[in-house]
């Protein structure tokens, strides 16, 4: 659950944020400090981030309490982790764009958001799938940060793995980890597939006639 609600929220995020900071006008002194945000996960142990939302959400006066515990501050968490390499990959797709494209349908009275469906989203759909199967794969793995937030309700395979070897029981431990092998395979398998399709119907005008 952690994994597909990361993969399909954390893609959203990130494409939306890159997009708002490379294809928006009139707010470029905002670029600098949106990058430097983007870019400061990349520097945070998930030690430092797992502890630092404890602290955060935790707090006896913070309206945000409710979000302890839950699945969401696990999403929330996850994404926040892996955020840099995702918004890198969107941000190097976009600007392999023509910067005209915006231009071009705002002087045809075209609406943004059907230029961002039609030719934006289907142009940049690889980068998504990479983004998408980036997050999964970490979201299956990951142990450091999530290890401090969550419950008996919402115990992930990767802490539970865990457990059982500090419990002493590390066939159990292993057969968990062969668990989690094969699902990230039978993903990253479905993510092929997808991709093979995205590129037949989006990117045919990369090939040759």
């Amino acid at each position: 659950m952690l994994a597909l609600w990361t993969a399909t929220a954390g893609t959203a995020v990130v494409f939306a944020g890159a997009y708002l900071m490379e294809k928006t006008r009139g707010a470029n002194w905002l670029r600098g400090p949106v990058q430097l945000l983007a870019l400061i996960p990349m520097a945070v142990p998930g030690l430092v981030l797992g502890l630092a939302y404890i602290f955060f959400f935790n707090a006896a006066g913070n309206p945000l309490h409710f979000v302890y515990h839950t699945m969401a501050i696990l999403v929330l968490c996850t994404i926040v982790h892996f955020y840099t390499t995702g918004h890198l990959t969107a941000v190097t797709a976009l600007k392999a764009l023509d910067a005209e494209f915006e231009s071009v349908s705002a002087s045809l009275k075209v609406p943004f958001w059907k230029t961002f469906w039609r030719v934006t989203l289907p142009i940049c759909s690889p980068a998504l799938i990479d983004i998408s199967r980036y997050f999964f794969i970490n979201a299956m793995t990951t142990i450091s940060a999530v290890v401090f937030l969550y419950s008996p309700d919402t115990r992930l395979v990767s802490v539970a793995i865990l457990n059982l070897d500090e419990a002493g029981e590390p066939g159990a431990a292993a057969a968990m980890a062969v668990l989690i092998a094969l699902t990230s395979l039978s993903v990253c398998i479905l993510y092929l597939g997808i991709g093979r399709f995205a590129e037949r119907h989006t990117q045919r005008w990369r090939k040759p006639s």
